[in-house]
């Protein structure tokens, strides 16, 4: 007997009257609860299923891993929730598939299994949310775009951090959605860490989501990074955060509440929504030739004082690079970086690092322990980063002397090794 079957059905106007309560009122239940392992059968396959159980469960919560896999953070905020009323379930789709948790083992598991699982998650009419991290959300908005071509009621989508594009784009590329992203239709909440890239593309990420009809609510999340809930190197503030991490979920639950009962449905599968899509990842280890946009604006002050202009850099190639002091990448390839520049120091070459969305106090102390031969340009606004459109850091673009773009990478590197000064030689010398 499945899960889905072992539960007992209750009327859904009893779950509707109750879900009004439950907007204005968060009741503490008594905290006794159990963790089940059982199955989930779906039409040809069978998937492990964690549920965590509850007396009486007001609503159920399906956690949908992420290439990270079931994470006993998760597990925890389940129990957590539990005292709440809130029953668990957590499935294991990789393991069906004989795949690890990755990136790419996300992108491969099927689009009939994820509707499969929400309908007998959802079949007993419990008031169903679906919460997704990172590249989970994949598999949450391609689920419910299928599971609801006929209207569905009762159902939230609470992502977090959530990683929706096909790929991370090349440098300077705007960025490619799943295709299911602005067909949804359901109410949605996204809690975004601040230090990510990707929170400057929230507007964006809003825009696809709504598209279809969906009520779209944001909230970013100060000065924790992202995967801040079950990074092994949380910062202090991070592990405040994850204490508190449930009631800021049942916050979430609870803004949602209101527009959970009307029924919603997504629009008709398109050929482009239903086909199957394989991703490639873009990173690279060297510099790639660039193919976007030119001509990006860049006038930034400079920490040493005064300002700079990308302009007034024109005759010497320039190696443009984008970092945080919260990255460890970036921080890892700053004293290559330093290497190079001595390195070249009698060329027309010059680095600029731009220093991305910080303040002072946040990056001063990394600069006086390791200090740097190249100009550290200051973009609190984030400018910088929207007119460049930084979707992962530290990126790097490698400039000619007439100011053309020629090459970027993102991810860090050691950029003193052979074949960087070969490409940046190659510029120096036309």
């Amino acid at each position: 007997m499945t899960s889905s079957q072992a539960l007992t059905k209750t009327g859904n106007t009893n779950h509707q009257a109750w879900w009004f309560k439950f907007g204005f009122i968060l009741i503490l239940c008594t905290g006794v609860y159990s963790v089940q392992a059982q199955s989930l059968n779906l039409s040809d396959s069978q998937i492990s299923l964690q549920v965590t159980q509850t007396e009486q469960p007001v609503a159920r919560i399906l956690w949908l891993p992420s290439e990270y896999g079931l994470l006993p953070q998760e597990k925890q905020l389940a129990q957590t929730l539990s005292k709440y009323g809130f029953e668990s379930w957590q499935v294991d789709v990789y393991e069906a598939l004989f795949l690890s948790p990755t990136p790419s083992a996300v992108d491969k598991v099927p689009t009939e299994w994820l509707a499969e699982i929400l309908e007998q998650a959802h079949q007993d009419g419990l008031p169903l949310f679906i919460v997704a991290a990172n590249k989970a959300a994949q598999l949450a908005v391609r689920g419910l775009v299928s599971f609801q071509q006929t209207p569905q009621e009762n159902l939230g989508l609470i992502l977090i951090n959530p990683n929706l594009y096909l790929e991370t784009p090349t440098p300077g590329e705007p960025a490619q959605y799943w295709p299911a992203t602005q067909h949804l239709n359901l109410p949605s909440f996204v809690l975004q860490a601040e230090l990510s890239p990707w929170r400057w593309q929230l507007t964006e990420l809003k825009t696809h989501l709504a598209q279809s009809g969906s009520p779209v609510f944001l909230q970013l999340l100060p000065q924790v990074r992202d995967r801040f809930y079950f990074r092994a190197d949380a910062l202090a503030i991070e592990n405040d955060y994850s204490t508190g991490f449930a009631n800021q979920l049942r916050q979430a639950m609870q803004l949602l509440t209101p527009y959970m009962t009307k029924a919603r449905q997504s629009p008709v599968l398109t050929a482009e929504t239903r086909a199957p899509i394989t991703t490639t990842s873009s990173a690279k280890e060297v510099l790639q030739p660039y193919s976007g946009p030119q001509n990006r604006p860049l006038s930034l002050p400079k920490y040493a004082g005064g300002s700079l202009s990308l302009d007034d850099l024109k005759g010497q190639v320039v190696l443009l690079n984008f970092w945080a002091s919260w990255c460890p990448p970036c921080l890892h390839e700053m004293p290559s970086m330093t290497r190079l520049k001595s390195q070249l120091n009698d060329q027309n070459f010059e680095i600029l690092a731009v220093n991305l969305a910080e303040q002072l106090e946040d990056f001063e102390p990394f600069l006086k322990a390791n200090p740097v031969n190249f100009p550290v340009l200051l973009d609190p606004q984030g400018q910088a980063i929207k007119d460049w459109r930084i979707m992962a850091y530290p990126t790097t673009y490698l400039i000619d002397k007439k100011g053309k773009i020629r090459y970027a990478l993102f991810g860090g590197t050691e950029w003193d090794q052979p074949h960087h000064i070969e490409r940046i030689q190659q510029l120096l010398d036309e």
